[in-house]
C-alpha cells in the first residue's frame, strides 16, 4: 500500500527530529565528559562531529537558557534546559509520528 503524501512529510520530520534528539543526548554526554575530564581536547574529526553537534543544538539550548534559570541547590546550579529541550523534542517525536 502506497503512503500518502501527508505520512511522508511526517516521517521525514520525525526522523530529522530524531536525529535531533540524539544531537542533544551527544552534547549532554559531552558536556558530562568535559566536566570530568576539564583537560581533555578534541582533535581532528571529533573535533569537527563536536563543532557540527553544538551548532544544531546552540540555539534551542540559548533560548532555553534565557527563558528558564537555573535551579539552585545551595552552592550547585543545576541547568535544566537541555532536559527540558530533550522532554519537548520526544513529545512532538510522538506526535509526528505517522504509525
Amino acid at each position: 500500500m502506497l503512503a500518502s503524501p501527508t505520512d511522508t512529510i511526517l516521517l521525514v520530520v520525525y526522523y530529522v527530529l530524531f536525529v535531533f534528539y540524539l544531537f542533544i543526548i551527544g552534547r549532554l554526554v559531552v558536556e558530562v565528559v568535559r566536566g570530568f575530564a576539564r583537560d581533555w581536547r578534541p582533535a581532528g574529526g571529533t573535533a569537527v562531529s563536536l563543532e557540527l553537534m553544538y551548532r544544531v543544538t546552540d540555539p534551542p539550548v540559548k533560548l532555553l537558557k534565557k527563558l528558564i534559570p537555573a535551579v539552585r541547590i545551595g552552592n550547585i546550579s543545576l541547568d535544566l534546559s537541555m532536559m527540558i529541550l530533550l522532554i519537548v523534542v520526544y513529545i512532538i517525536m510522538r506526535v509526528v509520528d505517522p504509525r
